[in-house]
This record gives C-alpha cells, structure tokens and sequence, in this order.
C-alpha cells in the first residue's frame, strides 16, 4: 500500500488529528511527516498510541500538539539510550539478589514464595520491559526466548553469586523456568489488551520480599517409597553375600548416570562389621561423605533391611548442596530393604526398596525429583552386584 504523507499531513492540517496503522508507521515517515506538515502548519504533531485495535494491529493517533485527542490512548514512548533502557533491568536483577540473599538469610531458598512468587513476578515485570522498549506485543515465540535468556541469567547468577550448588539449579530449572513463563505470558495478555497499565506495575519486584517477610513457610512431611528391581544370575546366596561384602567400588565399576553430572557423589566403599550394638553398614561416597547404616533384619538369603546414622560429619562442607542434604530439614533417608527372591539356583531378583521423607511447600514438585534420583542410585548399586556377580 502506498502512503502519501503530503496526504496526511493536509488531512493532519486541517482535521487535527488523523490514525493510522502501525505497520504503516516508522522513524522514517515520522520525519517525513514532519518536514510536510510544515507547508500547512507550524504547530509540531504528537504520537498516541490508540488501545484499539484494528485486527490485532496497533493504532497510531497523529495529533496537533495542541489538539487533546479525546479517544482512549497512551502517549507514544520517546527513543531513549541503551543504558536508561537497561536501567530497570539491572535494577531488577538488584530486587532479584536483594530477595535472594534475605531468602538465604531465612533460609528459605525452597520456600514457594522463593522458587514461584519471585520467578513469576520476575517474567512479568521482564515482559512488561521488553513490551515497552519493542512498542508491540511480542509472539510467544519471542516470550519464551526472552524468558530462556533470563532464566540463563537466574541461573549463572545463583551459582556464581549465591552460591548455589549444581543439583540445586538444575532441579529447580524446570520450576522457575515455568514461573518465569507463566508471569511473562499473564503480562503479555495484558500489554495486548491493556496497553501500558501503569508505571506502578513496578512495585510488584518488591512483593516477594514482603512475602517472604510476613508469610510463614507452610512446609509439611511428605513420606514416599522408591522400590526398583533388577534381575541377577547368580545363586541367591552369593547374591546376599555380595551386598553384605561389598568392598572398594573402582571408578571404571559405577555404571553412567545424569545424576553423578547433576553432582551426586559416586560410591566408592562399603562393608558389614558385627559390633556391640548389632550389625552395622559403613558406607562411603566420595568427597568425604561417610555415614552408617544399622541393620534391623538380617535373614540370609532372603531379606536384609537398614536404617540410617547421619552426624555432622556425614556430609562434609561442598560434598551435597545444603538443600539435598541427607537426613536435614527438607530430605531424609529412613529404611532401605534388599529382598531375594530365588527364581532357579543360578538366577534371583533383586528388589531394592528406600523409604525417604520430604518436606517442602512443593512436595508434588520435590517428590518427582527424589524418586527419580533414588531410582537411579538404586540401579547404580545394584547393576555394581550384578556386573560383579555375572563376570567373575
């Protein structure tokens, strides 16, 4: 379609006012506009942008400057530099540490004000930026590449800065990251219908700080059980010999996992020892991690069952995340059962099965993760008795 900007600016002239579509509107015809109108009138132009829509495309309102438009619009957003247009951005990232490092102070990184609120109102207040600075209502395409480079941003920021650990990032990733999209997508709704609500949007970065100030954490106990199985062919006394003497693991015996790359320690020994209080497990991860295991039931070649002894040097400083920390506030291991059942004298099944405790404010999140990392432990193990007992 050809435009005739001597056309609009006669019309402009004259009517005071003319409208026009965005995709028909840019810099260049702005300053052609400009020079034109200039043979009907001295009186500069101003730019608003109409909350109508005509099909889904935005509307421009060209008014004389001394012209009230009386339809509803926003005034259109004069060009600014890059840094004032990075400003708000790094400010929020500043609101972002600020509640991060009170949240730590709290400790209530797994709080869902933290892992949800915060994210949320992040991917709201971040659209609302890149909304502003584009003029348009970005595609969801767009949304979700923004919210990938934010939550990239996030996540470089909580290892680097905060300290965070690997395995807490990465199980929390697909939590944030869904936080992000849903507030940015709610914001986008809104910038489509609603254009440029109010500057006062901005003091939604400061709610997840009074929540978690004012709201109690409302975490509760979660008890869940991991049971996996694995078929073995060896007899079934030399199958419950061989989770009783299990001796050095050689690195080249631990089976690949995306656990070990999240960065859970590898086990790396253990052994059975009959002692004053009854028979006892000591096992061995790396970087330190050490803790006991006392027998409840030993029925060889049938059943041999434990629970756990953790103290404060189970677990040395850096070995876990403190949030994944085994048998502290918000994870803990309670009984593990090895069940034989013989199917011939050279094959037998190996049941593994862990009862565990969680508590968070999202144990249906927190669960999903647990059973997946306990499920994968559990295969590690037994698949370390199985290569042993099957290539002798």
């Amino acid at each position: 379609m050809t435009i005739n900007i001597d056309e609009i600016a006669r019309v402009l002239a004259s009517c005071k006012e003319y409208e026009i579509l965005e995709l028909h509107w840019d810099e260049h015809r702005k300053q052609q506009l400009k020079i034109a109108l200039q043979q009907y009138t001295s009186e500069p132009f101003c730019v608003y942008r109409l909350i109508r829509k005509e099909q889904g495309n935005t509307i421009y309102l060209l008014c004389l400057a001394s012209y009230q438009p009386t339809k509803a619009c926003e005034s259109e957003y004069s060009p600014v530099s890059f840094f004032r247009r990075s400003v708000p951005f790094l400010l929020l990232f500043a609101i972002f540490l600020m509640t991060a490092f009170f949240a730590r102070y709290k400790d209530s990184f797994l709080s869902a004000t933290f892992l949800i609120s915060l994210p949320f109102v992040m991917g709201a207040l971040f659209e609302y930026l890149r909304s502003i600075s584009s003029k348009r209502v970005a595609s969801i395409k767009n949304v979700l590449k923004t919210q990938l480079w934010v939550m990239f941003i996030l996540l470089i920021t909580s290892v680097f800065v905060l300290k965070e650990g690997t395995i807490c990032v990465i199980m929390a990733f697909p939590l944030l990251f869904l936080a992000l999209v849903s507030g940015a997508l709610l914001m986008r709704s809104v910038c489509n219908y609603l254009w440029q609500p109010t500057k006062k949007i901005y003091s939604l970065a400061l709610l997840p700080f009074l929540l978690l100030y004012f709201l109690p954490q409302h975490a509760s106990d979660h008890f869940g059980t991991v049971e996996r199985e694995m078929i073995i062919y060896a007899p079934q006394t030399e199958v419950f010999r061989a989770i009783h003497q299990i001796g050095q693991i050689k690195a080249e015996e631990v089976p690949k996992s995306f656990i070990f790359t999240m960065g859970f320690p590898k086990p790396i020994f253990g052994k059975t020892e009959q002692k004053a209080e009854g028979i006892v497990r000591t096992i061995e991860w790396e970087r330190g991690v050490k803790f006991e295991e006392k027998v409840l039931a030993n029925y060889p070649p049938y059943l041999l069952s434990w629970d756990y002894t953790f103290n404060k040097d189970s677990f040395p400083k850096g070995s876990l995340d403190d949030h994944v920390e085994v048998g502290g506030q918000y994870f803990d291991l309670l009984k593990t059962d090895y069940q034989l059942e013989k199917i011939d004298d050279q094959t037998t099944k190996l049941i593994l099965t862990i009862d565990y405790r969680v508590s968070t404010e999202f144990n249906w999140y927190s669960k999903v993760w647990i059973d997946y990392v306990l499920a994968e432990f559990s295969d590690v193990v037994m698949t370390i008795h199985k290569n042993r007992l099957e290539h002798r």
